[in-house]
Protein backbone atom coordinates (compact mmCIF):
# COMPACT_ATOMS: atom_id res chain seq x y z
CA UNK A 1 0.00 0.00 0.00
CA UNK A 2 2.76 2.48 0.87
CA UNK A 3 5.24 1.20 -1.73
CA UNK A 4 7.54 -0.44 0.81
CA UNK A 5 7.68 -3.80 -1.02
CA UNK A 6 9.10 -2.23 -4.18
CA UNK A 7 5.69 -1.52 -5.67
CA UNK A 8 4.11 1.82 -6.42
CA UNK A 9 2.16 3.39 -3.52
CA UNK A 10 -1.60 2.87 -3.74
CA UNK A 11 -3.39 6.20 -3.06
CA UNK A 12 -6.69 4.39 -2.47
CA UNK A 13 -5.15 2.25 0.25
CA UNK A 14 -3.54 5.25 1.92
CA UNK A 15 -6.87 7.12 1.84
CA UNK A 16 -8.60 4.05 3.29
CA UNK A 17 -6.19 3.91 6.21
CA UNK A 18 -6.65 7.64 6.89
CA UNK A 19 -10.45 7.33 6.80
CA UNK A 20 -10.25 4.29 9.09
CA UNK A 21 -8.14 6.22 11.59
CA UNK A 22 -10.57 9.15 11.54
CA UNK A 23 -13.51 6.84 12.16
CA UNK A 24 -11.57 5.26 15.03
CA UNK A 25 -10.87 8.67 16.63
CA UNK A 26 -14.53 9.69 16.31
CA UNK A 27 -15.62 6.38 17.84
CA UNK A 28 -13.26 6.85 20.79
CA UNK A 29 -14.59 10.40 21.28
CA UNK A 30 -18.21 9.13 21.35
CA UNK A 31 -17.34 6.32 23.77
CA UNK A 32 -15.48 8.72 26.06
CA UNK A 33 -18.43 11.11 26.06
CA UNK A 34 -20.90 8.32 26.80
CA UNK A 35 -18.69 6.95 29.57
CA UNK A 36 -18.49 10.36 31.28
CA UNK A 37 -22.27 10.82 31.06
CA UNK A 38 -23.16 7.37 32.41
CA UNK A 39 -23.91 8.74 35.90
CA UNK A 40 -25.91 11.76 34.71
CA UNK A 41 -29.67 11.96 35.11
CA UNK A 42 -32.57 14.40 35.55
CA UNK A 43 -35.58 14.01 37.78
CA UNK A 44 -38.64 16.24 38.11
CA UNK A 45 -40.86 16.39 41.20
CA UNK A 46 -42.92 18.86 43.24
CA UNK A 47 -39.70 20.44 44.55
CA UNK A 48 -38.06 21.23 41.23
CA UNK A 49 -35.74 19.79 38.63
CA UNK A 50 -33.02 17.56 40.07
CA UNK A 51 -29.70 17.12 38.30
CA UNK A 52 -27.24 14.42 39.22
CA UNK A 53 -23.85 14.05 37.56
CA UNK A 54 -20.27 13.25 38.59
CA UNK A 55 -20.09 16.72 40.24
CA UNK A 56 -22.83 15.76 42.70
CA UNK A 57 -26.58 16.28 42.98
CA UNK A 58 -28.41 19.61 42.89
CA UNK A 59 -31.99 20.83 42.62
CA UNK A 60 -33.29 23.86 40.76
CA UNK A 61 -36.39 24.69 42.83
CA UNK A 62 -39.51 25.84 40.99
CA UNK A 63 -39.78 28.92 43.23
CA UNK A 64 -36.37 30.17 41.99
CA UNK A 65 -37.53 30.30 38.36
CA UNK A 66 -39.22 33.10 36.41
CA UNK A 67 -40.16 30.79 33.55
CA UNK A 68 -39.39 27.66 31.54
CA UNK A 69 -39.58 27.24 27.79
CA UNK A 70 -38.81 24.81 25.01
CA UNK A 71 -36.48 26.24 22.37
CA UNK A 72 -35.69 24.65 19.03
CA UNK A 73 -33.61 25.37 15.97
CA UNK A 74 -33.01 23.74 12.63
CA UNK A 75 -30.04 21.38 12.78
CA UNK A 76 -27.96 22.33 9.75
CA UNK A 77 -29.31 21.52 6.31
CA UNK A 78 -31.20 18.48 7.56
CA UNK A 79 -34.89 18.48 8.34
CA UNK A 80 -34.06 17.65 11.96
CA UNK A 81 -34.33 20.05 14.90
CA UNK A 82 -32.25 20.63 18.02
CA UNK A 83 -34.29 21.14 21.20
CA UNK A 84 -33.47 22.60 24.59
CA UNK A 85 -35.43 23.24 27.76
CA UNK A 86 -34.54 26.71 29.05
CA UNK A 87 -34.93 27.47 32.76
CA UNK A 88 -34.93 31.21 33.49
CA UNK A 89 -34.08 32.08 37.12
CA UNK A 90 -35.82 34.91 38.95
CA UNK A 91 -32.63 35.85 40.79
CA UNK A 92 -28.86 35.39 40.68
CA UNK A 93 -27.40 31.95 40.06
CA UNK A 94 -24.01 30.42 40.78
CA UNK A 95 -22.58 30.04 37.30
CA UNK A 96 -19.79 27.86 38.72
CA UNK A 97 -21.89 25.42 40.76
CA UNK A 98 -20.07 22.05 40.53
CA UNK A 99 -23.21 20.29 39.30
CA UNK A 100 -25.00 22.94 37.24
CA UNK A 101 -22.24 25.06 35.67
CA UNK A 102 -22.24 23.06 32.42
CA UNK A 103 -25.90 23.98 31.88
CA UNK A 104 -25.47 27.74 32.40
CA UNK A 105 -25.70 29.93 29.30
CA UNK A 106 -25.28 33.70 29.04
CA UNK A 107 -27.28 34.97 26.08
CA UNK A 108 -29.55 37.79 25.09
CA UNK A 109 -33.04 36.91 26.39
CA UNK A 110 -35.98 36.51 24.04
CA UNK A 111 -38.00 38.90 26.22
CA UNK A 112 -36.76 41.87 28.28
CA UNK A 113 -38.30 40.51 31.50
CA UNK A 114 -36.12 37.36 31.37
CA UNK A 115 -32.48 37.17 32.57
CA UNK A 116 -29.41 36.68 30.39
CA UNK A 117 -28.11 33.81 32.56
CA UNK A 118 -30.20 30.67 32.36
CA UNK A 119 -29.95 26.90 32.56
CA UNK A 120 -30.11 24.97 29.26
CA UNK A 121 -30.89 21.27 29.06
CA UNK A 122 -30.38 19.68 25.66
CA UNK A 123 -33.64 17.84 25.03
CA UNK A 124 -33.19 15.92 21.79
CA UNK A 125 -34.37 12.39 21.09
CA UNK A 126 -36.92 10.46 23.13
CA UNK A 127 -36.81 12.18 26.49
CA UNK A 128 -38.00 15.65 25.36
CA UNK A 129 -41.71 14.80 25.59
CA UNK A 130 -41.54 13.17 29.06
CA UNK A 131 -39.39 16.01 30.41
CA UNK A 132 -41.74 18.70 29.08
CA UNK A 133 -44.79 16.77 30.33
CA UNK A 134 -43.29 16.44 33.83
CA UNK A 135 -42.40 20.15 33.96
CA UNK A 136 -45.90 21.10 32.81
CA UNK A 137 -47.39 18.77 35.44
CA UNK A 138 -45.39 20.16 38.38
CA UNK A 139 -44.88 23.79 37.30
CA UNK A 140 -47.55 24.76 34.75
CA UNK A 141 -47.48 28.36 35.97
CA UNK A 142 -43.87 28.69 34.74
CA UNK A 143 -44.42 27.33 31.22
CA UNK A 144 -43.64 29.95 28.54
CA UNK A 145 -44.23 27.76 25.49
CA UNK A 146 -41.98 27.09 22.50
CA UNK A 147 -39.71 29.47 20.61
CA UNK A 148 -37.65 29.03 17.46
CA UNK A 149 -34.02 30.05 17.78
CA UNK A 150 -31.15 30.53 15.35
CA UNK A 151 -29.43 27.38 14.05
CA UNK A 152 -26.80 26.11 16.47
CA UNK A 153 -28.50 27.68 19.49
CA UNK A 154 -27.46 24.86 21.83
CA UNK A 155 -23.91 26.19 22.13
CA UNK A 156 -21.39 25.02 24.67
CA UNK A 157 -20.78 25.92 28.31
CA UNK A 158 -18.21 28.60 29.16
CA UNK A 159 -15.39 26.17 30.00
CA UNK A 160 -12.63 28.80 29.76
CA UNK A 161 -14.51 31.29 31.96
CA UNK A 162 -15.36 28.56 34.46
CA UNK A 163 -11.69 27.55 34.74
CA UNK A 164 -10.63 31.18 35.18
CA UNK A 165 -13.28 31.88 37.84
CA UNK A 166 -12.57 28.68 39.79
CA UNK A 167 -8.81 28.70 39.36
CA UNK A 168 -9.06 25.43 37.42
CA UNK A 169 -10.49 23.65 40.46
CA UNK A 170 -13.84 22.01 40.91
CA UNK A 171 -15.34 22.41 44.34
CA UNK A 172 -17.77 19.90 45.75
CA UNK A 173 -20.41 20.24 48.38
Amino acid sequence: MAGLAGKEPNPGGIAGVIVGLLIGFVGVAFLTSAWKARHTFLCVDHTGLWVSNPGGRQVIPWDTLAGIGLHWSKAGSRAMKDYSVELFPNGPIDRDDPVLWGMVRDEEPLRPDLPRLRYRIVANEGYREPLVAAIQLYAPQLWLGEAEREPGHLGLPDVKGHRERTGGRSHTR
